[in-house]
């Protein structure tokens, strides 16, 4: 078989995807260094010369695979046009997506430029969610450390990449989730900061975070208006009865179908103190002041 030099070498997409081909083999590493895939490919060497578009077919296309083995995430289909490489990852039968990589001369993650000096200074302090009913939880930068919530303690650099000097976002420190937990990027826009996060069950589309005094001034973008979508599943193990939030499919955790829902469980109307220490989901009682989840079923408190 033969193969073309202008597919051999590396391919950037900048913060998801990053690709290495030589001849017959395709490396896929995502943005915080892993390698995801690494598979045998063939292709027409002589359409692709004669300028045509052309598919790459791959041995193993298969991103993340469940518990159970079957696929999570995969691609479905990865092609070259124009000096061009799109890939269309699926998600669960439920979401694909487009990625375009286009060829670099340098090794992985050689494009990234940190921009701390320039924009760390203006993001100090607090940043308020949000939501169509008012403000919501509060955001905090200082220095380089992001807090949210409960979430605390992530340091993160302010990047952009070589190709798109003009968007910048927040990623962690290391280009790893590790201690950045919540979100998988927050982007630098003028006078908000827009994320896609988990809120413990809730995958929220796009999430704003703007200053107190800018909340009801700020373009809200129609994607943070989208409906909030459930990503509770349950993974074996001793916390939580297993349930835990399903973080971004990218990061390609294995998952299982997640169990019939609870039911609400009765509770007892006479006594306030009473209700406060039973969870309303599953009817664990706590002897004393109950935790902000439910230790039993995963619920908040």
């Amino acid at each position: 078989m033969t193969f073309s030099d202008k597919l051999n070498g590396f391919w950037e997409e900048g913060y998801h995807y990053y690709i290495e081909i030589r001849d017959a083999h395709l490396t896929l590493r995502r943005y915080d260094r892993v390698i995801t895939l690494e598979t045998e490919i063939s292709y027409d060497a002589d359409a692709l010369e004669r300028g045509e578009r052309t598919v790459i077919a791959l041995e193993d296309p298969v991103l993340s695979r469940t518990v159970t083995g079957e696929f999570m995430s995969r691609i479905d289909e990865l092609a070259y046009a124009d000096g061009i490489l799109t890939l269309v990852r699926n998600y669960l039968d439920e979401e694909k997506t487009a990625y375009t990589l286009r060829k670099t001369d340098h090794g992985p993650f050689d494009h990234i430029r940190i921009r701390d000096d320039e924009f760390v200074p203006a993001l100090q302090g607090e940043w308020v969610r949000w939501t169509a009913n008012g403000p919501g939880d509060v955001l905090t930068i200082q220095d380089r450390t992001l807090s949210w919530g409960i979430w605390g303690g992530g340091r993160f650099h302010a990047v952009s990449y070589n190709y798109a000097p003009d968007e910048v976002q927040l990623v962690p420190e290391d280009l790893t989730r590790e201690n950045f937990p919540g979100f998988t990027a927050v982007k630098v826009e003028k006078d908000m900061l827009t994320t896609r996060m988990i809120v413990y069950d809730a995958s929220v589309p796009l999430t704003v975070f703007a200053r107190r005094d800018m909340l009801d001034k700020i373009a809200v973008p129609d994607a943070a208006r989208a409906p909030i979508v459930s990503t509770m599943v349950h993974m074996p193990g001793p916390m939580n009865n297993g349930m835990i939030p399903n973080p971004d499919p990218l990061f390609g955790l294995n998952v299982v179908p997640p169990k019939p829902e609870r039911k609400p469980f009765p509770l007892p109307h006479d006594d306030p103190a009473e209700r406060a220490r039973i969870c309303a989901c599953c009817g664990q009682i706590f002897e004393t002041d109950p935790p902000k989840f439910c230790p039993e079923c995963g619920a908040p408190l």
